[in-house]
């Protein structure tokens, strides 16, 4: 004789909570009964007993056979297993995906200690679901210093007065020195976010006198301070249009480069994008030639001269020149 099921009958208020569990469990979570009562009772806000979410647990287990019991140290921990959530999120995650949600994993792990440190717990337990494992070293994400560390300690005031700016998008006073430049400019600029370049922190605000936006590495500000408002027009701001056919940070006139990898070097630096435009060529000699529009300044010299004897200047005349000069520079004083 088959034997019945046994007939589980949940109140209205009981199945939303048991259905709400089981949510929040296919997201990839993990939860003690304390730490499911806290969720439950926040996102409902009803008076419960901590019994009462252990017998709600329970109930998800007899519906869902997938649910599973984990012992951490003396704590036990309810979530789904990885066969039952596995599949969801897999089906979905290609190979950059894949390479993606590692990166994240890695810088999200640096977090752990923080403030947000139980969060960030959290998150990096839910991507473990979709890529499971420590595939990205994050500890070696900064392991040399090829262009120099800045100690910013003495520059926390000038940060946190720029960032209030950005966040009430208030105009600021600023003095700076331009990058490869030895001249003080004062300007009455408005910022619009930071991000980090060579071992840098660097701002990019609109700059009234110029009418465009320009970015400024922290250590090259002097001084900040608030400014009247002003009705100045801040035409709207877009980073890829902003680095669209631009070398590195310096202003410069456009200009359309071609250069040629030595055969030596073609395999290392000739299967490399350096413009999402760019033209690439195969020679005969097995060098290879690119071409791709960008600015003349300082960086894209220092960027050829990093190359050494791998690359040459096919065009234009006025990048040659220039090189010359800077190496011949370099070299007079040996």
């Amino acid at each position: 004789m088959r034997k019945a099921k046994i007939k589980l009958e949940l109140g209205t208020e009981q199945a939303r909570r048991v259905i709400y569990m089981h949510n929040k469990f296919l997201e990839g979570n993990s939860y003690s009964s304390a730490e499911m009562y806290d969720e439950v009772t926040r996102v409902f806000k009803v008076d419960l007993s901590l019994r009462t979410v252990q017998r709600d647990l329970r109930t998800l287990h007899e519906m869902v056979p997938n649910m599973e019991q984990v012992n951490v140290g003396r704590q036990v921990y309810w979530r789904l297993s990885k066969n039952a959530i596995a599949p969801r999120y897999l089906n979905n995650v290609d190979p950059s995906d894949m390479l993606s949600f590692h990166y994240l994993k890695g810088y999200l792990s640096e977090y752990s200690n923080s403030i947000l440190g139980k969060d960030v717990d959290k998150l990096v337990k839910k991507i473990d679901h979709t890529v499971p494992g420590k595939a990205f070293l994050y500890e070696a994400q900064n392991p040399n210093y090829e262009y120099g560390i800045v100690n910013y300690k003495n520059f926390s005031s000038i940060f946190e007065e720029i960032i209030t700016a950005i966040a009430e998008k208030k105009w600021l006073n600023i003095s700076y020195i331009d990058r490869f430049d030895d001249e003080m400019h004062h300007h009455f600029a408005m910022f619009k976010g930071f991000f980090s370049y060579n071992g840098s922190i660097c701002f990019v605000g609109f700059v009234s006198r110029r009418h465009e936006f320009a970015i400024i590495p922290m250590e090259n500000i002097v001084k900040t301070s608030p400014g009247q408002p002003y009705n100045e027009f801040v035409p709207d701001f877009d980073i890829h249009d902003m680095f669209k056919d631009k070398f590195g940070i310096s202003l410069g006139k456009h200009t359309e480069l071609t250069i040629q990898f030595a055969p030596a070097a073609a395999e290392i630096w000739g299967n490399r994008t350096f413009n999402p435009k760019q033209t690439t060529t195969k020679m005969h000699d097995g060098s290879i030639q690119i071409t791709f529009s960008t600015t003349i300044n300082k960086e894209l010299i220092q960027w050829l001269m990093n190359f050494g004897a791998y690359v040459k200047v096919i065009s234009p005349t006025e990048v040659l020149e220039m090189l010359k000069t800077e190496l011949q520079k370099a070299l007079e004083q040996y």
